[in-house]
């Protein structure tokens, strides 16, 4: 029988022999033939790279590797575990870290490598634990499962025909068995491992939810399902019972962490729900509660005004302004070819007949060198720290009385705002201000919106 439910947990769910027994309780408890994903075990995927970065400068990673044998070592020790599952790949571990120290260098290639350490190692520890609990269950590195990325390091794309490839690797499976599958690695087609990028393990659970064909794609993490809001911002944020697609796409891009932007691309594409649920939410046992909580994402959500908020920091914004953009075709043009020969992607825009204002992730490209070509032909002020502040909704154009709402909140909580923006979508509006200002904006909205 093919897989008829993906269960992804992230690395919180996985974080010791515990909360790792209790995931396997879930997948137990569905009843359904899983496919399940795992992250690395809690924490790990950031000690690899902070032990890599040490070796780089030569200095001791030995404290390093030892804490990450010893998380793994705890899980297997705690539920008598072979130890010869994990030996191999942490002396993998060991002389990957070796020959970075000698060569005081870490390439994208092997930063790739390493950190799909964490992963594998994780994969084969849920299979034991799924065995030793009465379940048929085998670990899979990903590319073995038809996982090929295009040809890049940290943070590669899957090969357009990759969910062809994964359905058919799908079945040549031995029935019965569970498979529990490495997430966010794969192999590029020289054979070269590659990753899609941190909490790509998410978009992983889709594509192969996408080629099975699945019921439904689970995705289990440390909190109950999407939230309205920040709920480090925002005290008793509740839980969003329902949501459609694009406003779960809308949301994991500005800021919502709980999901991976991707991961609503494939779902979407084959008509599988997606349901985003609590590990440690309720009795790990009772499959019937657990199918009526957390959030489902789905094109069936009823429409509301506003689903939710969500912040995204650390952008940079650009205010261009030319007397030359009156009537001119083609500066807009100019700009982004600019942009685009640099690498950079913007995520607001707002234009007038003279000036376009934009925010910008900071980490991307040269934007100095783009900065200045656009210089030779605009005024062009530069801020290096916002905060964009996002409200989605699939009604957003039904009350006609929600912006002069959103608006009079902002001006009674003296929130100053750079940028306003409807998206293209139309299911969301994004307010550009100061990161100090930011959660202020966020708990008065949702004061106003949803109390």
């Amino acid at each position: 029988m093919p897989p008829q439910i993906v269960m992804k947990f992230g690395g919180t769910s996985l974080a010791d022999a515990q909360a790792m027994g209790r995931a396997a309780d879930r997948v137990i408890a569905d009843g359904r033939q899983a496919l399940v994903v795992v992250s690395a075990v809690g924490g790990v995927t950031d000690l690899l790279l902070e032990a890599a970065s040490i070796a780089q400068g030569k200095e001791d990673f030995g404290p390093i590797l030892r804490e990450i044998r010893k998380r793994h070592d705890g899980i297997v020790a705690a539920e008598r575990l072979d130890a010869r599952l994990v030996t191999e790949l942490h002396e993998e571990l060991g002389r990957l870290l070796t020959g970075i120290s000698m060569l005081r260098e870490l390439s994208a290639r092997t930063e790739d490598a390493l950190v799909s350490l964490g992963e594998r190692i994780s994969v084969r520890l849920m299979a034991a634990m799924l065995r030793k609990k009465g379940t048929q269950a085998l670990g899979h590195d990903a590319w073995s499962l038809g996982m090929i990325t295009k040809d890049r390091h940290g943070g590669a794309e899957p090969h357009r025909d990759c969910v062809a490839s994964i359905a058919r690797a799908l079945g040549t499976l031995e029935e019965g068995v569970t498979p529990v599958v490495t997430g966010f690695i794969g192999h590029s087609p020289e054979g070269e491992i590659t990753n899609l990028g941190r909490g790509g393990s998410d978009y992983s659970a889709a594509l192969f939810g996408a080629a099975a064909g699945v019921e439904e794609i689970q995705i289990w993490t440390d909190v109950p399902g999407i939230l309205r809001a920040d709920p480090r911002i925002v005290d008793g944020a509740k839980v969003i019972p329902a949501i459609r697609f694009e406003e779960a796409a809308e949301l994991a891009y500005f800021g919502a962490k709980v999901l991976h932007p991707r991961t609503i691309e494939p779902a979407r594409r084959k008509g599988i729900p997606v349901r985003v649920l609590g590990t440690f939410d309720g009795d790990s046992g009772d499959a019937e509660a657990a199918a009526g909580r957390g959030t489902r994402i789905d094109d069936e959500a009823p429409i509301e005004p506003v689903r939710a908020l969500a912040m995204h920091g650390g952008v940079q914004s650009l205010h261009i302004h030319s007397l030359r953009m009156l009537d001119a075709p083609g500066f807009l043009a100019r700009v982004f070819e600019i942009l685009s020969r640099h690498h950079i992607s913007v995520d607001v825009i707002a234009t007038s007949e003279v000036s376009v204002s934009m925010t910008l992730d900071r980490h991307e490209g040269d934007l100095d060198a783009a900065v200045d070509e656009i210089a030779a032909f605009a005024t062009v002020e530069r801020d290096a720290d916002r905060t964009i502040l996002c409200l989605v909704g699939s009604g957003l154009g039904v009350d006609t009385t929600l912006v002069a709402r959103i608006f009079d909140v902002l001006a009674r909580s003296d929130v100053p705002l750079h940028v306003i923006s409807q998206g293209a979508s139309q299911i969301s509006i994004n307010l550009v201000t100061d990161p100090e200002h930011a959660p202020t904006a966020m708990r008065a909205l949702h004061a106003e919106l949803f109390e």
